[in-house]
């Protein structure tokens, strides 16, 4: 019986050590090849019987069917060559300093990711700013995910100190001497980050649950003495030196190799946000409010706004490159734009062919735009309202409230 929970406990020891190299080889952000991508389609169909499996590139979904069909591969592979490995070396030493090395990976792999989503939130990566359109939206035609983006990015306060918290957790696994410390604390932030996910269905659900399981696989070395302190108050000490290579070469080796990957981390992270906080100025951004819509010299606001999809309800502009309209139907139309903000113009563009341009111009809080679009033209006059005009943005924060401002 004591052979036999060993043989098990080795097998369940190397399968976890498979399975984290696994998901980290093969994780939503991970670079992808071809065959493996074809390799994961055939498993899914072949073996696993489903209709359909391909890779979808470039929609920020890390919960795919595609994904879960890797998750079922990284479980089965890394059983496999466990049970594998513990048949061919059956009366060997147990594999603690492999398991050992594996925390190390794993804590590097958490503490990366922890510090890129922290300084995306920091310098307003994630999160952003409600842009017009979503100021415009009704709550009740959000998606949970678009509610969450939208809660998140009102306020940059409490953006700013989630980031905080990301940071903190990553940076608290860097070292050894406060890598528990580090597990705990990532692990909490984590769990609000998941339950999010989760419950508000925002597609990065086997990511973060997969962070969580890592800050425990990282904690499972630290397990009894953390059982002994919080849960039987007994004194206890945790484990300091888990995996330290015995050679000096090696030693100094790993050390560049992690202030390396610390350095790199840190600047990558800057790198990536400095290009957000490289604000253009776009003097001319806003929800424009039609209120005359004139084509060919003909009004067409009689038109009922349920089946007018030729008239214009609103214009929305964020950025000297990107312009939408609303037509009255409520149809939202995308187009590209290069502004000339001297000469106060717009030439507008249709998947890249050229479709128009407009002038616009400012009296007090109207404005109106003439030129042509599509070979028609075009005048429209409209209410402007910039972002200090909604009361989501510029009600601000009140020590003192005598009536809740939940309108």
């Amino acid at each position: 019986m004591t052979k036999r929970r060993s043989l098990l406990s080795k097998i369940t020891q190397l399968w976890l050590v498979n399975y984290v190299f696994l998901f980290i080889a093969t994780s939503q952000f991970s670079f992808s090849f071809g065959f493996f991508e074809r390799f994961i389609e055939w498993f899914g169909m072949a073996i696993l019987g489903l209709e359909k499996v391909e890779k979808i590139h470039r929609t920020g979904s890390g919960d795919t069917l595609y994904d879960y069909v890797v998750i079922i591969c990284c479980v089965i592979f890394s059983l496999i060559i466990a049970m594998a490995v513990s048949a061919i070396k059956r009366r060997k030493d147990n594999f603690d300093e492999l398991y050992q090395f594996t925390i190390v990976i794993a804590r590097y792999f958490v503490a990366y990711t922890m510090v890129v989503y922290g300084f995306a939130k920091v310098f307003e990566g994630q999160f952003a700013s409600p842009g017009y359109f979503r100021l415009e939206q009704k709550v009740g035609d959000m998606s949970p995910m678009g509610l969450v983006w939208t809660f998140m990015g009102v306020s940059r306060s409490y953006t700013v100190v989630s980031g905080l918290l990301e940071l903190t957790g990553g940076v608290l696994l860097f070292w050894r001497r406060t890598k528990t410390l580090g597990a705990l604390f990532s692990m909490i932030v984590m769990l609000n980050v998941a339950f999010l996910n989760f419950f508000y269905d925002v597609p990065v659900k086997i990511f973060s649950s997969h962070i969580i399981f890592l800050c425990l696989f990282i904690l499972s070395y630290d397990l009894k003495p953390l059982i002994d302190f919080f849960v039987f108050h007994r004194p206890t000490r945790l484990p300091y030196a888990l995996y330290r290579p015995q050679k000096r070469w090696k030693l100094v080796t790993t050390r560049v190799i992690k202030y390396a990957f610390i350095c790199g981390s840190i600047v990558l992270s800057c790198v990536q946000m400095w290009y957000t906080l490289k604000k253009e100025r776009v003097p001319h951004e806003g929800a424009y409010l039609i209120d005359t819509f004139v084509l060919d010299g003909d009004s067409i606001l009689q038109h009922r706004p349920e089946t007018d999809t030729l008239g214009w309800s609103k214009i929305l502009i964020s950025s000297n490159h990107h312009f939408n309209y609303l037509d009255n139907a409520g149809n939202r139309k995308y187009l590209e734009t290069k502004t000339d903000t001297l000469t106060k113009t717009i030439s507008l563009y249709r998947n890249g062919k050229h479709a128009g341009g407009l002038v616009y111009s400012f009296q007090q809080d109207s404005a109106t735009f003439t030129g042509r679009f599509e070979g028609r033209d075009i005048y429209i006059k409209s209410l402007r309202k910039q972002k200090k005009d909604y009361s989501l943005i510029n009600r601000g924060f009140h020590w003192i409230n005598d009536y809740p401002p939940n309108w």
